[in-house]
């Protein structure tokens, strides 16, 4: 971990210290596509793009504004990093999960609902809404900019949808079944029939079945987005019925004629009855046909001339039952699906690098090759299909129910009797699923336990606080069917009191013990108290547990609002009450939102869009008290002595690490409680790991500097680094920093490492809003900060995953000066 001064605010207001088809701008491509981004800013109606014009941001058009660090944005990486300790009940955060509340990079530490032991809670808790629906918005060609969906609409309308896209996949694939087993039954009876006059030639017999990839995905996520049909030069789709006028001498080709490999079948069967000798004398390493395609539920085409792609381009096609994306990649083509598998992001809008293709909106990464998630947030792969180039023409193979899901869930293995291996997993948050999936698709047959601290399957805590009606089984990372059919136990109310490394074992407080020949501790952080009169009264509360949401929601619904905290947190809670409380009032002791994290000039732009709302902001001052009648409270004293009308409060002042229970344990922590880690995430006790919030691990992107990173999409890979570990396949965290905040239907996306930032350049409209704003060190950019300018984001985050640097001349007088690095990484050497 960094080391240098900590700076600390003290809330009780007695001191303060202090990314083809595209069309191009300016050298950048700007790809089109009538999906839209519920993340951004208009809505479905307007269509019409955020400045305005619908223009993508150009050299000339964008104006610079540069900012000026001030002495609230300290240059200092401990300065933007550093924690408070948690014994300290005197100092306070200036945010409830700004980079201040740790030494090493905390952007997204928030005091959503952290749990001791159960929750690895990543306090990256901005994400988009609850479900992400893709409603076609009209736009002009050159923009890249995507409309929101009413956020309060989306959960109901998607899961409605859900259901009955569901139904109907169902119905279909019973109706293939029927129409498939009665095909089956007619020719098998003709084949016989036709066996006993005539035997098909021997040479038909060893002919090789046509090698087809099944992809059978799973948890279906309807998105009726509808984009304008792209022109391909010829389009074959493979019927259910073969044309009986075919003939040998056509030059076209055909799909396999199902009917004549079934009567090959039959006569294989009787021919190995009568004559067994040369039916089975077959060369013994001749590979074993593949399983028969489905061909009702498969589609095939032509849907591009292989011209129609550069090399490093990626593009959409329309293949009759769905659309594919193709990527080229030097002589190579690869068809994916097209949305990405955490929330549906049309992943044509985002970026293409390095046998990768990343989303647009939050950062998963996918194999052009395979479709497996090589970098998070989401816990599933993306359908790949088959693809043939010939004569100059590019013909997908695809099945239909893989064209209708976006995700698919990797083959996972079962536990074994035989194996006396135990994994225990402490806390439930994503790096705990994470890796109990991994260790079952990477061939792990022992024994896995989850243990979280709460009463909940592991669920997606980001959409707490920007969903807060909704219920933890409507957000479950997996549904208790999973864990069971993947042999992995769930137990739930077990909080960790002791660890035991020399028996190895784990004690609860219920008195109960688990044995284990691994252990990885995810126990994510618990939300900070202040120590201030009237933290108990009724109606204060930390935003921990789906629970906990539930009754802010209805408790607030007509009510005085004051919530303690203006950054991530709090702001989406702001965001998310301003329409229903009758007033919200946040409280901090900085300048503006987010000030430490994004900076004075765009933490202006996310207070006034909250102002437009009618959120009312008391910045530069604490509080003092919290004053009560009846047990329940009803007014919150500043640190100035101003009074607010109080009848529900939210603390958001950050967290500590839920790591108490360690301690004398022999595993190394820090004296803020954070546990150091090597690059598997490996602790200083062997077969002992640690992941998420309450790791400090190697970024390499500093150097291999031990930093504390609470994100989301982090704790993701943390989890799949551990499981790797523990597998002795050895595969070092190699992730770039990657988050998002969402507040009324816009979202702001960020990537890279900020911590100590000494200057901000930002290029665009913040009025509009529509900037991307670069944060940096010296003569680098460190990190970027976005919204309404996809793909930007994402295409740096691509660089700087490659290891390369952005300088601040590139980006100084214009917002695409680096552009051409990234163009040179997505051409094949």
């Amino acid at each position: 971990m960094g080391k240098g001064q900590s700076k600390s605010y003290d809330f009780t207001g007695e001191s303060v210290k202090k990314r083809s088809g595209s069309k191009k701008s300016n050298g950048v491509e700007a790809r089109t596509s009538k999906t839209f981004d519920p993340d951004t800013i208009n809505s479905p109606q307007s269509g019409k793009a955020e400045n305005g014009n619908g223009q993508s941001p150009t050299r000339t058009s964008l104006p610079v504004t540069k900012e000026e660090p001030t002495k609230d944005t300290s240059a200092d990486d401990s300065a933007v990093n550093s924690e408070q300790s948690p014994t300290d009940n005197k100092q306070l955060q200036g945010s409830n999960d700004t980079p201040q509340e740790s030494v090493t990079e905390t952007v997204e530490k928030s005091d959503s609902s952290q749990v001791v032991n159960s929750e690895e809670n990543t306090q990256q808790t901005s994400d988009p809404p609850v479900e992400e629906d893709n409603t076609e918005e009209e736009q002009k060609p050159e923009s890249t900019t995507q409309g929101p969906l009413e956020e309060e609409d989306l959960d109901e309308k998607i899961q409605k949808e859900a259901e009955e896209s569901q139904k109907e996949a169902e119905d279909l694939k019973e109706n293939q079944i029927e129409e498939s087993e009665e095909l089956v039954t007619k020719e098998e009876e003709s084949a016989l029939e036709k066996d006993t006059s005539e035997e098909p030639p021997k040479e038909s017999l060893e002919e090789p079945a046509e090698d087809h990839t099944e992809e059978q995905p799973e948890d279906q996520i309807e998105d009726h987005t509808e984009e304008p049909a792209q022109n391909t030069v010829e389009e074959e789709v493979t019927a259910e019925e073969t044309k009986p006028e075919q003939t040998e001498d056509s030059d076209k080709e055909e799909p396999d004629n199902r009917t004549g490999e079934l009567v090959q079948q039959a006569a294989v069967s009787v021919e190995s009855e009568q004559n067994p000798e040369e039916s089975v004398d077959k060369p013994e390493d001749e590979p074993e046909p593949e399983p028969e395609e489905d061909m009702a539920d498969t589609v095939s085409g032509v849907v591009c001339n292989e011209s129609d792609l550069k090399d490093g381009d990626m593009k959409e096609f329309d293949l009759g039952e769905g659309k594919v994306l193709i990527v080229r990649e030097g002589s190579e083509f690869y068809a994916l699906g097209t949305k990405c598998s955490h929330y549906g992001a049309p992943l044509v809008n985002g970026s293409h690098c390095k046998g990768r293709v990343r989303c647009p909106w939050h950062g998963a990464c996918f194999s052009v090759k395979t479709g497996d998630i090589e970098d998070f947030p989401g816990l599933d792969s993306i359908p790949k299909f088959k693809v043939e180039v010939d004569g100059g023409k590019v013909k997908v193979t695809a099945k239909k129910s893989a064209l209708a899901d976006p995700k698919v869930q990797r083959t996972m293995c079962k536990a074994s009797k035989s194996s006396n291996k135990k994994v225990l997993i402490i806390g439930g948050g994503p790096s705990s699923v994470k890796c109990a999936e991994t260790l079952r698709q990477e061939g792990f047959t022992g024994e896995i336990t989850i243990a979280t601290q709460e009463n909940n399957l592991p669920y997606d805590r980001p959409k707490l606080s920007k969903a807060m009606d909704i219920t933890a089984d409507k957000i479950a990372l997996r549904n208790a069917d999973f864990y069971s059919k993947a042999d992995i136990t769930i137990l739930k109310q077990k909080q960790a009191t002791a660890v035991d490394v020399s028996n190895k074992t784990v004690t609860f407080q219920d008195g109960s013990s688990v044995p284990y020949t691994s252990l990885v501790i995810a126990t994510g952080g618990r939300p900070r108290m202040l120590p201030i009169p009237g933290t108990d009264l009724q109606n204060v509360y930390q935003l921990r547990t789906p629970e906990d949401a539930n009754q802010i929601a209805e408790r607030a619904a007509g009510k005085n609002v004051v919530i303690i905290g203006s950054s991530f947190i709090g702001m989406e809670v702001a965001s998310a009450l301003a329409g229903t409380a009758t007033s919200v009032s946040v409280v901090d002791i900085i300048k503006v939102p987010f000030q430490l994290v994004l900076g004075e000039k765009v933490g202006s732009v996310l207070q006034k869009m909250h102002e437009d709302n009618g959120v009312k902001f008391f910045f530069e001052r604490g509080i003092k008290e919290f004053v009560g009648s009846d047990g329940k409270v009803t007014e919150a004293v500043l640190s100035d002595d101003t009074r607010l009308p109080a009848d529900l409060c939210i603390m958001g002042v950050g967290v500590v690490p839920a790591t108490d229970f360690i301690k004398g344990s022999g595993v190394e922590m820090t004296d803020r409680g954070f546990l150091p880690v090597n690059k598997m995430m490996q602790t200083n006790q062997p077969d002992v790991y640690a992941t998420g919030d309450i790791v400090e691990f190697p970024l390499f992107s500093v150097g291999d500097k031990n930093v504390n990173i609470q994100h989301w999409q982090m704790a993701h890979a943390h989890g799949k680094t551990a499981a790797l570990g523990i597998l002795g396949k050895d595969e070092p965290i190699r992730s770039v920093p990657f988050f998002w905040t969402v507040q009324y239907k816009k979202s702001i996306r960020y990537t890279g490492y900020g911590p100590g930032y000494d200057d901000v350049i930002v290029h665009g409209d913040l009025d509009a809003p529509k900037f991307i704003a670069y944060y940096t060190k010296g003569d680098e950019v460190i990190a970027a900060a976005s919204l309404n300018f996809d793909p930007y984001v994402a295409r740096l985050a691509d660089l700087m995953l490659a290891g390369e640097k952005v300088l601040k001349s590139e980006v100084q007088s214009s917002a695409d000066g680096w552009m051409s690095k990234f163009e040179k990484l997505t051409i094949k050497a």
